[in-house]
Order: structure tokens, then sequence, then C-alpha cells
């Protein structure tokens, strides 16, 4: 089995940074109207940026079993499975992964080793697959 980090870059995920930025300026308008006084409601809404913060830039993990890349959910026990016999229009970058399963469009910040693991994966995929089209 093998491992690495990603983090997603799909639509609710950069809704979720947008919203970040939105309760960082409203915590630092009450700051400043405040006149720089900490009070207990800016205090509650720092520490909720910098919570909301941590969820947002941790390292999410994906394991690599086989043929099955196994992506880690936020706040769930299970794992989104991607079988790569059904992946399609797979486009790898320097930083970015972008692939279709099954219908749906996944893409990834993946960089460093993790992004060398998964072009692997996918130039293996590719070369079998032109293997078995001749």
């Amino acid at each position: 089995m093998q491992a690495g980090y990603f983090q997603p870059l799909n639509a609710p995920y950069r809704m979720a940074w947008m919203w970040w930025v939105i309760l960082l300026s409203f915590q630092q308008i009450l700051f400043f109207e405040n006149n720089l006084q900490m009070t207990w409601l800016t205090a509650i809404l720092l520490a909720l940026v910098v919570l909301c913060f941590y969820f947002l830039i941790r390292q999410r993990r994906f394991f690599v079993v086989g043929t099955v890349v196994h992506f880690t959910k936020d706040f769930r026990l299970v794992t989104e499975q991607i079988d790569l016999r059904y992946v399609n229009s797979v486009k790898v970058n320097k930083w970015t992964v972008q692939f279709i399963y099954i219908g749906k469009e996944y893409r990834f910040f993946i960089y460093g080793k993790s992004n060398q693991l998964i072009r692997a994966l996918f130039a293996e995929k590719l070369a079998t697959e032109s293997k078995g089209s001749h």
C-alpha cells in the first residue's frame, strides 16, 4: 500500500475558502470597530476563524491499494474509492490532478512525492490501456 497527501479543489471546498475570508473580514471589522479592543465576540470569532483555517489547510490522505485509490473524506469514517479502471480524461499537471470517474469530475491539489505517485499510477494505467487496445 502506498500513500500520499492531497487537497480537494472542488466547488464546495472553494466555497468554504470564500466563507472563511468573509468570516475573517467580519472578525477584523468588529475588532477595528471596537478600537482594537478584544471583546468576547471578537475572541470567539477569532477562535472560529483559526479552527476553520485548520480544517481548510490540513492535509488529507489518499491510499493506493492495487488499482483502487482511497481518498479520505472530512468528518466521515469511510473513504471515496476510485477504481482506476473506470477513470477517464486524466490531466496531471505539476500541482493538480483532474479526472472523471463514472461521470463525476474530481480535482485535487497534489504536490511533491504524492504527485509523482499519482503520475506513476496514471502512466501505468495508460500503458495497460494501450496494450489492451492493440
